[in-house]
């Protein structure tokens, strides 16, 4: 347009009627430029899906990302796509922006591949759509909707770990079963009484024979395998960075797959469930079913991602080892998160069934339906803001008569120590570990087992510390 104008001024200033004839061309050649792209964007009908080409997708791992873009309209589009990820997302392979030209009512594609940097939840939010006319006078940058979310694990050795340790550990948490034909173990023995004309003859107990002189036969009881779930904790104190830059939920969810795996392969049925401080995010019943490893996988997939602290105090969240206020604070500068939460906890608050929420709703729930078995819950938490929580899940334990595990992922062992710890730092670092011995204390006290980790802490260290009776 400045191009016309000044052809135009021109031509009049020297009475020179090319340039008035040019300044005209070149006007017609914008306008019509500018009416048929319009045209054309008018017309355009795309429609973008994307597609995950990965079975599993890992943290640190490439993850294959293929886009098929469909052209539905009656006009050829060509121009610059672009998938809408995070800045700071690394692309492995391809390119996730190029130009293409999709004539009508066909499909075009292209795949690259980006690497999470960390567990959860990634979101590809778009594909942005340059477009130019055909002279390159002007452009129009249209956004195309596409959601996608690609859901990253932690690390694919956590899996190959999960199926060895299957094969080599066991539980020996064992209780009365409804079930006989899955059990632990068939028989175990509880003592030695008269031999009776019938008796098995292996079962005679031939020690005592050459010592008392009279047959004597080994009795044994009938046990089966217990029911079991399996708590982690998703509250904001699990998810806090660490000094290495991982969230203790990164290593919960590691652990609770490769137990999970242990339990089934010792015919135990299990189940996932995800909580936080109001509610149960994610699901599974315990069952023996042949492809439940793979639900539970689901599962802890959906496991929330890790947040900065900055992000965790914009929660208004309770405190790590803060009791839950019986009023809640009225505040009126919350983020939506944090008037989300608050929301939440007055509504379940004002429901008045007395049924609790999160964890206890969640037990309750599959008590409900244990058909008079022994259940055995294992609870993997930090004791932060869902102290009172599992206190609470311990004391319904104990009064109903199941079983109990709690895994502490102790915070300050998640956290790197200074070089020189001065005063202040060995007082705050000895005001926790009594506080968590009291909460010890507690727990014990209501008949559950007890055991703290830290990061280094494996499944199998776990699994052989209640083996041996240390929990």
């Amino acid at each position: 347009m400045v191009s016309c104008i000044s052809f135009a001024f021109a031509g009049i200033l020297f009475m020179n009627l090319s340039w008035v004839v040019i300044a005209l061309a070149l006007a017609c050649m914008f306008v019509n430029s500018r009416v048929r792209f319009g045209w054309e964007i008018g017309r355009m009908r795309l429609k973008v899906t994307h597609a995950i080409l990965d079975k599993m997708v890992f943290a640190n791992e490439p993850a294959s990302i293929r886009v098929d873009i469909l052209n539905k309209g009656s006009v050829a589009i060509k121009g610059i796509f672009e998938d809408v990820i995070k800045p700071e997302a690394e692309i492995a392979a391809g390119d996730r922006r190029v130009e293409l030209t999709i004539p009508p009512s066909t499909i075009a594609s292209f795949n690259y591949s980006f690497v999470p940097k960390q567990r959860g939840k990634h979101e590809i939010t778009g594909t942005k759509l340059e477009l130019k006319d055909k002279f390159r006078l002007l452009s129009e940058d249209v956004a195309i909707p596409s959601m996608l979310i690609v859901t990253a694990h932690t690390r694919r050795e956590s899996f190959d770990v999960a199926r060895k340790i299957a094969g080599k550990e066991h539980f020996e948490f064992s209780g009365a079963s409804r079930a006989p034909a899955r059990v632990l173990r068939e028989f175990e023995f509880d003592g030695i009484r008269e031999y009776v004309a019938g008796d098995r003859g292996r079962d005679i107990h031939w020690k005592a024979f050459s010592k008392t002189g009279e047959l004597m036969t080994k009795t044994y009881k009938k046990e089966g395998a217990l029911q079991t779930m399996i708590f982690v904790d998703c509250g904001r104190s699990m998810r806090l960075i660490d000094a290495e830059g991982k969230p203790m939920i990164d290593h919960a969810v590691d652990l609770t797959m490769q137990m999970s795996k242990v339990l089934l392969s010792s015919y135990h049925q299990v189940g996932v469930a995800l909580f936080d401080e109001v509610s149960v995010l994610q699901e599974c019943a315990p069952t023996l079913a042949r492809h439940h490893f793979d639900e539970i996988v689901k599962v802890l997939k959906e496991a929330p991602g890790s947040l900065t602290r900055i992000e965790a105090a914009s929660g208004n969240q309770p405190s790590k080892l803060a009791a839950t206020p019986s009023v809640v604070p009225v505040t009126s500068n919350l983020t939506k998160e944090g008037g989300d939460f608050l929301s939440a906890v007055q509504q379940l608050r004002a429901d008045g069934k007395g049924r609790g929420i999160g964890l206890e709703r969640a037990m309750r729930g599959i008590m409900a339906r244990r058909k008079g078995q022994e259940l055995l819950f294992i609870i993997v938490s930090d004791l932060g803001s869902s102290r009172d929580a599992v206190l609470t899940a311990a004391k319904l334990a104990e009064k109903t008569g199941d079983q109990m595990l709690v895994i502490h992922t102790y915070d300050d062992w998640y956290s790197a120590l200074r070089k020189s710890v001065d005063v202040a730092e060995t007082e705050r670092l000895y005001g926790n570990i009594a506080e968590c011995l009291k909460v010890e204390g507690r727990l014990r006290g209501l008949g559950s087992s007890y055991l703290r980790i830290g990061p280094a802490d494996t499944a199998a260290y776990i699994i052989r510390s209640v083996r041996r009776g240390l929990a």
